[in-house]
């Protein structure tokens, strides 16, 4: 099978280069022709050097039993917030174990190793003693193995030596007590493998650059009464939805009933609400379903009786038994995450199922939303603020606007906090949607309910995150405004057009605010203050610091390339700023997705179509550094919060893409679409690099089999 592909794309390439000679035959053909048969070299040849180099070598098996195996038991990695943390402090032990060849004397170019245990990846380090380093052991190679797959168990990596290998030495670290190696062989050839995803992953991208090139497709101007021009939007949405599906796919495990967060629960609950407490939102839902606001859990005594609940440290001492990351007040555990979910997606499918979704089902459902809202989203957007935007232009903002938003990443990670974030994005999109609907509306009904329908979004969307709230304020403020000044209307259509706005958002407040008071006695009070997490909430405080580094943290933190897939990684902070006040995690700036470098373009947007378009865009993009701030001092840096201010930094990044690339003169146009096309083909790249490079990476947990299968695909030997 492995032939026949390679074979196959070859006589087919080969006849579109032949085609493309002919006279009446497209002469893309011939470029399509070349592309493929080039994609098919790098593939056949550039893909597998090392299976083409040591095709000829005579495998030598080691016997296992020969070598001189060490185990030694070591306590579990401690970090920072192992102090404060309840798991952090019950952490399993590791095995460092050593196996080492020694009076070994072969020329070695490559080593297979096989291993045994829990289908866990596992790193594993090589070292040898050769001719340049004839007293130590010197690092050779790393490999990734997972013991317990069928497929995985074993890896092979280049081993050349210089000279004679006198001596081996593999090191492996795991929690698995029952890890072993089961097998050494060098000089094992490399095999040969086609993959017919890998060359897709290069053949089409380029295939579809030279159509846009060959037929100048980057000059068609948007016609959105174009039946041919909506078909092209909505085939790039659906790529994007089928690259959604695809992450659900990496994220189902072959055994659900190891992983809770990717299985249904059953309610009611067969174990307490204390059993449950990671799933946050099933929590909520219980307590829904039996009309309260507290969970139905009783905290521990002892929690009552301390002098500081909310102290970190003084909980640990005391072996105080609590309800990680929920809020505590008056006695009782309330959650302070967004009740949307729950409302959205979690009522209705227990409502159909008569079970409560898994994070991951859940996880779906939104990322879903989150793409067709974008889409539907910038298409509004864009239509009111873009005089003749290009076709293709549009298309790829599109596509870059939801990678960009962290889309995929949010649902790789799928969780209690994540899952907040996505139903905030989903509503923040609505919200500017319907928004911008109402405003273009002529006929009064429809405007009313446009208008409407953005006051309901903006409620479901503070109850998601207040922080997506606080971003689509700043957008749709200066809209509303603009149109109750608009004296071109009659008076009475603009007060009518301003309720039907503000009644359920007013209505919706006074829900929040009810629901606010009954459960801490303060209707602005949404629980943060009373978190019980790795900090005292109460002495987080603002100053001048905050500013520098919030801006640093949340915009212009970096990322970290690689060879090995994704390429791209994380960086990893602990930044103390006062007392007990404590940052680190894995994090990315927004300025990390190329997108939204688009708003340094706000100086060439024109704005002689619509006077109110540098205020929705300047507002949002100061309230992005209110909303980095405000996060910081509340809750530090994570790669998760700089998710509050992607979507908005995004839209108005590609905003500027798109006014800027809508020029008239066709020269420029085209150099600077070019700039913008590559800008958003790196966000692609960069939204795609974040779903498996973060500090959650679930697939890898789930489904190690297809984590390493992606691994070996892409990694640069």
């Amino acid at each position: 099978m492995s032939i026949l592909l390679p074979m196959v794309i070859l006589v087919i390439s080969a006849a579109c280069l032949a085609a493309g000679f002919l006279p009446r035959m497209p002469r893309f053909l011939r470029k399509a022709g070349c592309i493929m048969l080039s994609c098919l070299l790098l593939e056949g040849v550039a893909f597998n050097l090392n299976a083409i180099s040591t095709k000829d070598l005579t495998p030598i098996a080691l016997p296992v039993e020969n070598a001189v195996t060490v185990v030694e038991e070591a306590p579990g990695e401690r970090t920072y917030l192992s102090a404060v943390t309840p798991s952090g402090q019950k952490i399993a032990p590791v095995y460092h174990t050593t196996v080492t060849f020694e009076n070994l004397a072969v020329d070695t170019q490559t080593v297979l190793l096989a291993f045994t245990g829990d289908n866990v990846i596992m790193n594993v380090e090589i070292y040898i003693q050769d001719a340049a380093y004839s007293v130590g052991y010197a690092p050779a190679n790393t490999v990734k193995v997972a013991p317990g797959s069928k497929e995985h168990h074993s890896a092979a990596a280049i081993l050349d030596s210089n000279g004679e290998m006198t001596g081996l030495q593999i090191v492996f670290t795991t929690a698995d007590p029952e890890a072993k190696l089961t097998g050494v062989t060098l000089n094992e050839p490399i095999a040969w493998q086609f993959s017919l995803l890998r060359y897709g992953v290069f053949c089409l991208p380029l295939l579809l650059i030279a159509a846009i090139v060959h037929y100048k497709w980057y000059l068609v101007v948007l016609d959105r009464k174009s039946s041919a021009h909506r078909l092209a939007y909505a085939l790039t949405a659906l790529a994007c939805v089928l690259l959604v599906i695809w992450v659900q796919y990496l994220c189902t495990p072959f055994d659900t009933e190891r992983f809770p967060y990717t299985r249904a629960l059953e309610y009611p609950f067969e174990k307490t609400a204390y059993a449950y407490r990671t799933f946050a939102h099933a929590v909520m839902f219980d307590s829904l379903a039996r009309v309260q606001t507290q969970v139905a859990h009783a905290p521990d005594a002892a929690l009552a009786a301390m002098e500081d609940p909310y102290d970190p440290t003084e909980r640990i001492a005391q072996g105080v038994e609590y309800m990680f990351d929920y809020a505590y007040y008056n006695g009782n555990y309330y959650t302070y995450f967004g009740l949307m979910p729950v409302l959205v997606f979690y009522a209705p499918f227990y409502a159909v199922t008569g079970y409560l979704p898994s994070y991951t089902t859940a996880a779906l459902f939104f990322a879903l939303l989150s793409v067709l809202a974008a889409f539907l989203c910038l298409w509004e957007a864009a239509r009111r603020f873009v005089k003749r935007p290009g076709l293709v232009m549009l298309c790829l903002c599109g596509a870059a606007l939801t990678l960009g938003s962290n889309v995929l990443m949010l649902q790789s990670c799928a969780d209690r906090y994540h899952l907040s974030i996505q139903s905030m994005q989903v509503f923040f999109f609505l919200t500017l949607y319907a928004a911008l609907r109402a405003c273009r509306e002529k006929t009064r009904g429809r405007r009313t309910l446009w208008f409407f329908l953005s006051g309901v979004s903006t409620v479901l969307l503070v109850w998601s995150r207040a922080t997506g709230a606080l971003a689509g304020a700043a957008f749709v403020a200066p809209l509303f405004i603009g149109v109750a000044l608009n004296k071109k209307e009659k008076l009475f259509d603009r007060v009518r057009d301003a309720v039907s706005f503000l009644l359920p958002v007013t209505l919706g407040a006074a829900v929040i605010m009810l629901y606010n008071l009954a459960r801490f006695d303060s209707p602005f009070e949404f629980g943060q203050k009373y978190q019980l997490t790795t900090e005292s909430i109460a002495y987080n405080s603002f100053n001048l610091r905050s500013i520098w580094q919030a801006i640093y943290y949340f915009f212009l933190d970096g990322l970290q390339m690689t060879p090995q897939f994704p390429y791209l990684t994380v960086a990893d902070h602990f930044v103390n700023r006062t007392g007990n006040f404590f940052y680190g995690v894995c994090n990315a700036g927004a300025f990390t997705m190329p997108l939204t470098l688009g708003i340094f373009l706000l100086p060439m947007v024109k704005n002689k179509r619509y006077r109110g378009k540098l205020a929705c865009y300047g507002c949002s993009v100061m309230m992005t550094v209110v909303i980095a701030v405000s996060g910081f001092i509340v809750a530090g840096v994570a790669q998760r919060y700089v998710c509050d201010i992607l979507p908005v930094l995004c839209l108005i990044g590609a905003l500027c893409l798109l006014d800027v690339t809508a020029l008239e003169i066709e020269d420029k146009r085209a150099a600077l679409q070019s700039i913008a096309a590559i800008a958003c083909v790196l966000t692609l790249a960069v939204g795609l690099a974040m779903t498996f490079s973060n500090y959650r990476c679930f697939i890898s947990e789930y489904s190690p089999d297809k984590y390493l299968h992606l691994f070996n695909l892409f990694t640069i030997a």
